[in-house]
């Protein structure tokens, strides 16, 4: 198998290239803060849609009258 990636002619200043600061710079902290935040918020708010989704279907399963409504007698 050829391989002609350089990896012997790689130096530690290399892998500490990158936009925002090398491994544990004030960038890579507020990269990964707003990656979470960002990652929450898409949870939180795919699990609100999917919720109005079941709702919504529900209600149209109930007006057909596919679906009848739970009595409230205990």
């Amino acid at each position: 198998m050829f391989d002609a990636f350089p990896f012997d002619e790689w130096s530690e200043d290399i892998a500490e290239f990158w936009t925002f600061g090398g491994a544990g710079s004030t960038g890579t902290w507020i990269l990964t803060i707003l990656g979470i935040a960002v990652m929450l918020i898409a949870f939180v708010w795919f699990v609100v849609m999917e919720k109005g989704k079941l709702e919504r279907q529900a209600q149209a399963l109930r007006a057909s009258g596919a679906l009848d409504r739970p009595s409230t007698d205990a």
